[in-house]
């Protein structure tokens, strides 16, 4: 006689008193710490949107107040915790529950922040979780196309608030087609007491002053008009400009949106700092051809020779030489050179290419 082939397990979970099966379930958990864990995600996800709020945000204090003493241990359990979070909110998206996407990603994003804080070494192995979690978050908004308002001033506190992080450094940008135009009016108002402290110079942690600037940079980058883009680019970075490079990168973007006064200034002053720097900088260079090609070639020729004066080799002296022979002085400048290279007591070289 053949053997008959046993119910599938669904049919006999179906026929388990729904008590008994629930007082099994949560014995299971209790038993089982990781069951437990999917359990109450599953619940969260089947309860009202309300009840949902609060599971879930039960369940992100519990992920901070992970104790294992194995930094390791504890990075791979809360990367998991966090893998199990993105399969609920991923059923949630499909539920259409968008509005509980949004509120549960965002502080999930921030309680991670918090978490990597606390744990060091932890990074690593978060990091892709956030990335899910970041992800999710832009398409749930972009399906539901939340309050505008709404939605700007919490990619603002979000990102503030995770600088450590770097959370929605780019939100402005990557977020354009939702916000519009309004909402990217709304960004930039709720930016501006956090920019107001880093264009003062207030003290702050450096990582909050790169996510400030970061932000900013990323809500300039949606700006729908290519020049109206370059404008704003290039004030924020002549804002906080403090090394030649930095002046160089201000000059250029005052160039692409056609300001030239603008790019010579920065320019002017970047060339400054290089020359006083103890070493050459690599700026240096770039900044000297930006100021030179605006100014009139006896001007040009003073910046040269600063140049040269400042730190002598080969490419400084071949830029004093076009600059000096474009105003027949040629000659002049190059005994100029040679008497700078011998009070200096440089190379044999040096004096080599510098010879009549």
């Amino acid at each position: 006689m053949a053997k008959q082939a046993s119910p599938p397990l669904v049919q006999l979970l179906a026929q388990v008193p729904a008590g008994e099966l629930h007082a099994w379930l949560a014995a299971s958990a209790r038993a089982m710490p990781e069951f437990g864990k999917r359990l109450e995600l599953f619940a969260a996800r089947h309860g009202p949107e309300e009840s949902a709020l609060a599971r879930y945000r039960s369940i992100l204090g519990r992920l901070l107040r992970m104790r294992n003493r194995n930094v390791r241990k504890r990075a791979s359990e809360a990367a998991q915790y966090l893998a199990n979070l993105v399969d609920a909110l991923e059923a949630e998206f499909a539920a259409g529950r968008m509005a509980v996407v949004l509120t549960v990603v965002g502080e999930a994003l921030l309680v991670v922040n918090d978490f990597i804080l606390t744990n060091r070494g932890a990074k690593d192995k978060l990091e892709p979780r956030m990335a899910d979690l970041s992800a999710l978050h832009l398409r749930a908004a972009t399906e539901w196309r939340p309050d505008k308002e709404e939605l700007a001033a919490a990619l603002v506190e979000i990102g503030q608030r995770g600088a450590l992080s770097g959370l929605f450094r780019e939100a402005a940008y990557e977020y354009q087609d939702v916000l519009g135009e309004e909402g990217l009016a709304h960004y930039r108002r709720a930016m501006e007491p956090h920019w107001q402290a880093v264009e003062s110079r207030s003290r702050m942690l450096w990582h909050r002053r790169e996510q400030t600037v970061g932000q900013m940079l990323g809500w300039a980058r949606a700006q729908e008009d290519p020049v109206g883009r370059a404008t704003e680019t290039a004030r924020i970075l002549a804002a906080v400009a403090e090394s030649a490079a930095e002046y160089l990168q201000a000059a250029k973007s005052f160039l692409r949106a056609n300001d030239e006064d603008a790019a010579l200034t920065m320019a002017r002053a970047g060339l400054e700092r290089a020359l006083r720097a103890a070493l050459p900088d690599l700026a240096l260079l770039d900044l000297a051809v930006l100021c030179m090609e605006r100014v009139p070639r006896e001007e040009a020729l003073e910046i040269a020779w600063g140049v040269f004066r400042g730190h002598p080799d080969r490419e400084s002296y071949s830029l004093l030489r076009r600059s000096a022979a474009a105003c027949g002085a040629e000659v002049h400048y190059r005994a100029l050179a040679l008497a700078h290279l011998k009070e200096r007591d440089l190379t044999r070289d040096w004096l080599t290419a510098c010879a009549p």
